[in-house]
């Protein structure tokens, strides 16, 4: 089985790896109280293709029972502890500031599924006690779209797009199609820090990188202002990096030809 041990931390994540992953989010979900498939689609950000196939795996397993359109738990999950360990091992690494930029891409490059999800509970702080006040109303809504143009081979790519958040709340943020393939991995991050947006998305196995100009993704704002400050993309100077990657693993240059663009659609 394909597999990946990361030089820093010493974990090995494989597909196997993954898929437990998975069946501890779905379960996390449900232990809660009974959840519909959209309902768990919601929390888990699977796929409708892996979601369905992940239920029945379960249900076959009698980890969960179906019972009039809903899926509970039917006892407890031998998934459960390797899911939470495997999570607690890779965020101690993230401690490690020197291998915070790259986390990103292994994640993406070993194929989760799980996307922005997982993410956000590698990078999340411990809970906070609930706050009764809602929160700023958010006013209305403007899409901004990330382009590539003239770029050869690209593979993957990350992004880092900072906003005021007092000012700006992100909606949605979803792939622009540009590295659609046969297990194309698109990840989106909003709890790396205060204003901070991460965003990537890469080809999978011995998939050839693609060549020429188009979009890689649309992020949707919320504004709590009429006057606020537009979001902007940093390359460098924060926590994390913004770069192209060719299937070789080797940085393509960002200047003159190869060009990366955060524009406003609406």
């Amino acid at each position: 089985m394909p597999q990946v041990t990361c030089p820093n931390c010493g974990m090995t994540i494989n597909l196997e790896n993954r898929k437990r992953i998975d069946f501890n989010l779905i379960v996390d979900a449900a232990k809660k109280q009974p959840r519909t498939f959209t309902e768990l689609l919601h929390i888990t950000k699977l796929s409708r293709k892996t979601l369905s196939l992940r239920l029945k795996d379960l249900c076959e397993k009698d980890t969960l029972v179906k019972d009039a359109g809903m899926y509970k738990l039917n006892g407890a999950s031998e998934f459960e502890n390797d899911g939470r360990n495997f999570v607690k091992g890779f965020s101690r690494a993230f401690h490690d500031r020197r291998i915070k930029t790259g986390l990103m891409l292994i994640a993406l490059l070993i194929g989760y599924s799980t996307s922005g999800y997982v993410l956000a509970r590698f990078f999340a702080s411990p809970p906070q006690p609930t706050k009764i006040n809602p929160g700023p109303v958010i006013l209305g809504e403007f899409a901004m779209a990330l382009d590539v143009s003239n770029v050869n081979g690209l593979y993957a790519w990350q992004a880092v797009i900072t906003f005021n958040s007092s000012e700006l709340k992100v909606i949605e943020a979803t792939s622009g199609g540009f590295l659609e393939g046969e297990y194309p991995f698109f990840v989106d991050a909003t709890d790396v820090d205060d204003g901070v947006l991460l965003l990537g998305c890469t080809l999978y196995g011995d998939a050839p990188g693609r060549d020429g100009s188009g979009r890689l993704a649309e992020i949707v704002f919320g504004y709590f202002t009429q006057d606020y400050e537009k979001p902007a993309m940093i390359f460098t100077g924060g926590i994390f990096d913004t770069y192209l990657l060719d299937s070789h693993g080797s940085v393509i240059l960002i200047g003159n030809s190869t060009m990366l663009q955060l524009s406003r659609l609406n």
